[in-house]
């Protein structure tokens, strides 16, 4: 078997492990390398860039852009969420206070369902979200190259409440 084959499955595999098969399945639907070159664009970006901060993301996790889906990654970096499951539900619940009521939000956020220790948080994610300046419109295009701090001054969650988590 080639390595560099074998290698591509260890990567997916530990993909699974952190996200369960979710990335697996939108890479499958939508492509793996459609936004290659727009990764490849976002490393080029300046340090302190929303780009920038997206593509070391996601290289730190051997992720890469899905189609259809590099406003999500746009939102894991503003609102700082981390890439987990458990942070995942907490950012939808966040969404659908700040007004996303899309079916792929829905559809995470009903996941929350499986982990009782994020149930706590859902409520006051979802309060932080209703308070908080709309970022369903924001895209990755039209920010990329913004100031990363600027930008999560203005869209990012507001922290006013201890979570959980952070007890």
């Amino acid at each position: 078997m080639d390595t560099i084959f074998l290698q591509e499955i260890i990567i997916k595999m530990e993909r699974i492990k952190l996200t369960g098969w979710t990335i697996l399945v939108l890479e499958f639907i939508y492509g793996s390398t459609k936004l290659a070159p727009k990764l490849n664009q976002l490393r080029t970006l300046n340090e302190g860039t929303v780009g920038k901060e997206i593509a070391n993301l996601l290289d730190n996790f051997s992720y890469r852009l899905i189609p259809k889906f590099e406003n999500h990654d746009l939102k894991h970096v503003i609102l700082e969420y981390e890439m987990t499951m458990k942070d995942e539900i907490r950012m939808q619940a966040y969404l659908v206070g700040n007004g996303n009521y899309t079916l792929p939000c829905l559809v995470f956020l009903t996941l929350g369902l499986f982990y009782p220790t994020v149930w706590l948080d859902l409520p006051k994610e979802y309060k932080i979200g209703k308070s908080s300046k709309s970022i369903h419109y924001l895209t990755l295009d039209n920010c990329m190259d913004k100031d990363l701090l600027e930008t999560r001054n203005e869209y990012g969650r507001k922290k006013t409440t201890t979570t959980s988590r952070q007890l």
